[in-house]
């Protein structure tokens, strides 16, 4: 997919990410569902479906990683969905006031698992579909262990495949994630030679959309890589994973700090002689890296050349680029190190392992109740309804309502309408396929149905759907007489169904509290961002801590209110004055949020982690390059061309302290104020910081929530004051 789709797609709320389509678990699908669809064809045996059926389910929880993972993963699935099958459909048969409680039960016992993990969650929405499914087939006690036991059967056949006579590496779908990480940000800086060649400067706007997407995009992809290979090296006291692939992703994360500098010094129309040539060597070094995080072992020796050229075009530099090509050589150079000493897997003690598993509850108590009898109520109220109103497929608005339905509100909407348009989709070309094509066809199209299925599943859920809808559609063909354009449209309607009332049950159900406001949201960016840049450009050096917590929040909240935008813009209200005042406000704070990591990176003695002090070749050079994890608090923050560059200031100077209220910030401004000298440099520097603790101190005493008319205000002097420094 190219990379312009992927991003224009992006900034759209519509995540794509071509690198996850996992292929070869996919054709592990096609032959566990084809086969034993094949089976049942052969031996006109309908209930075999359920054998398909579970052994899809059993490839769709397989959670990747390490066997021993997968293998008890499938073994737990497997076991419970039997027994629900089973309970299930023959309560189903003894009647409404067995099934409801059964029912009900089973779904709000589901709904708890989720306080365990992320496995224990994927285990538990399949086996309250399980459940749903099975209430739809009634069955006599014996008809009830007879469907038990195919479920059994499809689940092992399933795992025989795909864990034993079908084994992936276990680190393949982590690599992509780190290599596309590298990619994306080759696609960053190579385009900025285009941008050099242009004769004419972008407007604003055209600045804004050519950053935005990429930088959210690299962000979101850093922190997701990071969590995904802690979870597959947890339980583990030295992983291979922790060893290659995290400091892989360090290093993309030090990395882009120098290519948002680039952007800057391309961006603000003041690039030097040899930036061309520093960002066509980073592109080459960042496509090299790429391709040998995909390898099975990657090379070390590999990235010698790289750094040798990196460093060899830094060296007698002061500008931009040189630092950034510095920079980049120092985590090339550490990310070299790293992989030269990779361990092999080993158990970690019982203790630590079950400490991992308790940090990795991503909610309290209460939210996880508050879920489960949200999605019990959802249930039952939509088996009633199809009950009522003699719904032809109930079991598909039961699923929709199970997978739509979310612990917050705010993930279930886009769950929800993502989940509606590829049961449409699908729905209809599952019509038209039943149509037009004989039964021998149909069941040849199992295979690349499920292989799709299973393959897209990381990649983008409306697709993922689209060709499940399709697959169970035609499972169902198969085994049944019933065919033709009512049934897809019954089919997608049910789908429907479902998806709304889980969407109503989030809203109306023992809602949570309600979220944060566009308007309170935006104040918060504008505090977070203008204390920032009173931080970084002070006269007195600010310190690492004090620093990344400053830019890790100016960043999330400056993010938290964009997508907000966004998600509003699409509501129909792109025309509202307000919502453009607020547009225009949050280029201004990616503009100084760029501007500030500048002011403080040209610092001369920029300060290391201590975590990083001791490691080899990762300390800076003379010159006062960034330290090695600056990019881990950079949440996009965007380039200016409204406020010049400050040279560093000579030396280092000890840390200062982040002003929090109005008696810090007058403090602040106060210390400003009696040092400054006669240096020009150190004065434009104190003059920003004195302005911006200005700012702090007007909105220290006020509500967190910008009116329309204090959106106003704040803009235009944000505006006058950059265009005052610009000019001094």
């Amino acid at each position: 997919m190219p990379v312009a789709v992927t991003h224009w797609l992006g900034v759209r709320a519509i995540s794509v990410a071509p690198e996850q389509i996992a292929l070869r678990e996919g054709l592990r699908a096609g032959v566990s569902v084809g086969s034993v669809m094949l089976v049942a064809w052969y031996l006109h045996a309908p209930l075999m479906a359920w054998a398909a059926f579970a052994a899809f389910w059993t490839c769709l929880v397989d959670p990747g990683g390490l066997p021993r993972v997968r293998l008890e993963t499938q073994i737990k699935f497997g076991l419970s969905g039997t027994v629900i099958t089973g309970l299930l459909s023959t309560a189903s048969g003894l009647g409404t006031l067995c099934v409801v409680p059964a029912l009900g039960a089973c779904v709000f016992v589901c709904g708890l698992q989720r306080m365990r993990g992320a496995i224990a969650t994927q285990i538990s929405v399949l086996a309250a579909i399980v459940a749903v499914v099975a209430v739809c087939y009634p069955q006599s006690p014996m008809g009830g262990l007879h469907l038990a036991g195919m479920f059994l059967s499809g689940s092992v056949w399933a795992m025989l495949v795909c864990t034993f006579a079908w084994p992936v590496d276990p680190y393949a779908p982590q690599k992509q994630a780190c290599a596309a990480i590298f990619r994306e940000q080759a696609h960053m800086a190579g385009r900025l030679r285009s941008f050099l060649l242009a004769r004419r400067p972008l407007n604003s706007q055209t600045r804004y959309a050519a950053v935005s997407a990429y930088r959210r995009d690299i962000r979101n992809r850093i922190e997701q890589a990071r969590a995904k290979i802690e979870i597959l090296s947890g339980g583990l006291s030295s992983s291979r994973a922790r060893a290659s692939l995290l400091p892989a992703v360090e290093a993309a994360d030090r990395i882009f700090v120098a290519v948002m500098g680039f952007e800057h010094a391309v961006l603000s129309g003041t690039p030097s002689a040899g930036a061309p040539r520093a960002i066509r060597l980073v592109t080459a070094t960042l496509n090299r890296i790429a391709r040998e995080i995909a390898r099975t072992d990657p090379r070390p020796e590999k990235l010698d050349r790289p750094i040798d050229v990196l460093r060899a075009i830094s060296g007698g530099q002061a500008d931009i680029f040189a630092k950034g090509a510095r920079l980049c050589a120092d985590a090339v150079a550490d990310l070299q190190t790293a992989w030269r000493d990779t361990p092999l897997d080993r158990p970690a003690p019982p203790k630590a392992a079950a400490t991992a598993t308790t940090g990795r509850r991503p909610l309290a108590p209460p939210q996880f109740i508050r879920h489960a009898t949200r999605l019990t109520v959802a249930v039952l109220v939509t088996y009633a309804i199809s009950r009522i109103f003699a719904l032809s497929y109930a079991y598909w608005a039961l699923m929709a309502v199970v997978v739509v339905t979310q612990p917050s509100a705010s993930a279930t909407l886009p769950r929800a309408l993502e989940r509606m348009a590829g049961s449409i989709a699908g729905g209809i070309l599952a019509a038209i396929m039943g149509v037009a094509l004989p039964l021998p066809v149909i069941l040849v199209l199992i295979f690349p149905l499920a292989t799709l299925t299973i393959a897209l599943r990381s990649v983008n859920y409306t697709a993922c759907v689209m060709f499940m809808t399709q697959l169970f559609v035609l499972v169902t063909d198969l085994v049944s007489t019933t065919h033709g354009w009512d049934v897809a449209l019954s089919r997608a309607t049910d789908n429907i169904i479902g998806s709304l009332i889980g969407l109503v049950a989030c809203l109306t159900v023992w809602p949570e509290k309600r979220a944060a406001t566009l308007p309170v949201l935006l104040g918060r960016a504008f505090d977070a961002n203008v204390a920032y840049a009173a931080l970084a450009a002070r006269t007195e050096k600010a310190g690492w801590d004090e620093i990344e917590q400053a830019r890790r929040k100016a960043g999330t909240t400056s993010t938290q209110a964009e997508i907000l935008y966004q998600q509003t813009c699409l509501e129909g209200l792109r025309r509202s004055t307000y919502l453009k005042s607020c547009g225009d406000l949050l280029f201004e704070l990616r503009q100084l949020a760029g501007a500030a990591s500048v002011w403080w990176l040209e610092h001369a003695g920029t300060p290391m982690p201590a975590s990083l002090a001791s490691a080899p070749k990762a300390g800076l050079d003379q010159n006062g390059t960034v330290p090695p994890e600056a990019a881990a608090t950079d949440v996009a923050p965007d380039t200016t061309d409204i406020v010049q560059q400050a040279a560093p200031a000579p030396g280092t100077v000890p840390q200062g302290s982040t002003p929090r209220n109005a008696a810090e910030v007058d403090r602040s401004s106060s210390d400003l104020e009696a040092g400054a000298d006669n240096d020009p440099l150190r004065a434009s520097r104190q003059e920003r910081a004195r302005r911006y603790a200005a700012f702090e101190r007007e909105r220290a005493d006020t509500p967190t929530e910008l009116t329309p008319a204090e959106l106003a205000t704040m803009l235009t002097r944000l505006r006058a004051i950059e265009q005052d420094l610009a000019l001094s």
